[in-house]
């Protein structure tokens, strides 16, 4: 796949299930669900996609953005991430990577809880209408990455 189409499965409408972690790092199996709207539009040629996403879980007012932006030299993708939430309110660069074989892998740092985690990042085509998405962070504990977030987006 040219990687220019590698975000393709996300352009357009898309309903969202969020599952959540109630707790994460401390061995938890407990799921918090609720859903979601997005759109995706491609921009800049195709490197460029953009989405917005509006939940009422966090707020009457949440809304999340994304910016994945593809480097056509090297074939590797950037992600951005803002919220509505964060008091910084700014453009944040999360993680870089790339797909192989269909599934799209991601890294970079985050601070949870005061702390810097390394970051995981798993996109995957479901099915014609479906993506999933999934965030690890890994837990040195244990040597292994916990997800922690999982969004299945289903176009509308």
């Amino acid at each position: 796949m040219i990687p220019i189409h590698n975000f393709d499965f996300l352009v357009g409408k898309s309903t969202v299930l969020n599952r959540r972690l109630k707790e994460r790092l401390t061995g938890c199996d407990e799921w918090i669900e609720f859903t979601a709207e997005m759109e995706t539009k491609k921009m800049y040629n195709g490197l460029i996609l953009m989405d917005e996403m509006k939940t009422d879980y966090f707020g009457d007012d949440f809304i999340g953005l994304s910016i994945r932006m593809l480097n056509p030299e090297t074939n590797i993708w950037t992600i951005y991430w803002a919220d509505t939430m964060s008091h910084e309110r700014k453009l944040n660069e999360q993680v870089v990577g790339e797909f192989k074989d269909g599934i799209g892998l991601f890294y970079g740092k985050e601070l949870f809880e005061g702390k810097e985690m390394d970051l995981r990042f798993r996109w995957t085509k479901e099915t014609e209408n479906t993506a999933l998405w999934e965030q690890a962070y890994f837990n040195k504990n244990n040597q292994d990455w916990e997800t922690n977030w999982t969004m299945l987006f289903t176009k509308v």
